[in-house]
């Protein structure tokens, strides 16, 4: 059935259908902890808190004999062993982090954190909100065939319970109470707007996660603007969102852009994905320092069309 045109339905009087990414963690990622070395099991632990944190919307699985936490794909994968424990972000957020992963052991796409040094939890968390971005990015860069696939419903309004994750503290879910390829004429990763209590939009996507309903992530910054959290009902209203995604430019590198000859006409070329991929990457760097090597590393990568990866 496909809802009206400004439908309004009631979720508050029930709980929301949980989700495999937001239930408890995964028996199979708690037993693989539990086979690897003594020594590494606490840093496990505490490494599947972090990206669980900023990945709330991810399922837990076992690949490549690893946990693993995927969303459309895989974002990040940790092991346990003897003397270290392993992430494993993959080559493209190697290289964006490639000057804050110095003085670590490092191969294609993976760091090791040894065990006699202090774990760096905000790298993790980090380098996994990164892989989370540019995965978004990826499907921010809708061709023409997938936008004209997508069938516009209108604004659709609802109340729900706000619903958040046993092991993470920084957002919380709410369930989308309609079939998304009836609404949408597409299945998964539908981009809208949502408002919430008509006061704050996000700019998000409605996905299916492996529950009954698609779900839609409220943030920790919308939940502290909203003044609610996990068990308060929020009125959302959602409207489809074809338009591309980018992130905000940092000033360090709208500067440096419009400094250099021939550079600004380089930058509108890049697809937004590509765009965006660069606006983080410059913004997640936390020393000037670093940023300025980025900068440096940056615009001749922009003038020559150049992808992060290499």
């Amino acid at each position: 059935m496909r809802p009206v045109r400004s439908t309004i339905v009631d979720m508050s009087g029930s709980p929301p259908i949980p989700h495999q990414s937001t239930a408890s963690p995964s028996p199979e990622v708690d037993a693989y902890i539990k086979t690897c070395p003594e020594s590494s099991r606490a840093r496990l632990i505490m490494l599947r808190e972090a990206i669980r944190e900023e990945a709330p919307h991810a399922t837990e699985r076992i690949a490549y004999g690893t946990a693993t936490w995927h969303a459309g794909e895989n974002i990040i994968h940790i092991g346990g062993y003897a003397r270290h424990v392993g992430v494993y972000p993959g080559t493209e957020a190697m290289t964006a982090f490639e000057d804050e992963v110095q003085g670590f052991v490092t191969s294609k796409g993976a760091i090791q954190f040894p065990h006699d040094r202090e774990l760096p939890l905000d790298l993790v968390r980090r380098l996994t909100r990164w892989r989370v971005d540019h995965i978004a990015a990826k499907g921010g860069g809708r061709g023409k065939a997938s936008v004209e696939s997508v069938r516009d419903p209108g604004p659709i309004h609802f109340e729900a319970t706000l619903h958040q994750s046993e092991a993470s503290g920084a957002a919380c879910f709410v369930d989308f109470p309609w079939d998304l390829r009836e609404t949408f004429g597409k299945g998964n990763l539908v981009p809208v707007v949502a408002t919430w209590d008509d006061r704050v939009d996000y700019r998000g996507s409605l996905a299916r996660m492996g529950g009954e309903h698609a779900m839609l992530l409220c943030r920790k910054d919308v939940l502290a603007e909203l003044g609610k959290g996990p068990g308060e009902v929020v009125h959302v209203t959602v409207t489809l969102d074809l338009a591309p995604r980018e992130a905000d430019v940092p000033d360090a590198l709208a500067t440096a852009i419009d400094a250099e000859p021939g550079a600004r006409a380089a930058w509108e070329a890049l697809s937004p994905s590509m765009r965006r991929e660069f606006a983080l990457w410059i913004a997640d760097a936390k020393r000037p320092e670093t940023r300025d090597a980025r900068l440096s590393k940056a615009i001749p990568m922009i003038l020559s069309r150049k992808r992060l990866k290499g």
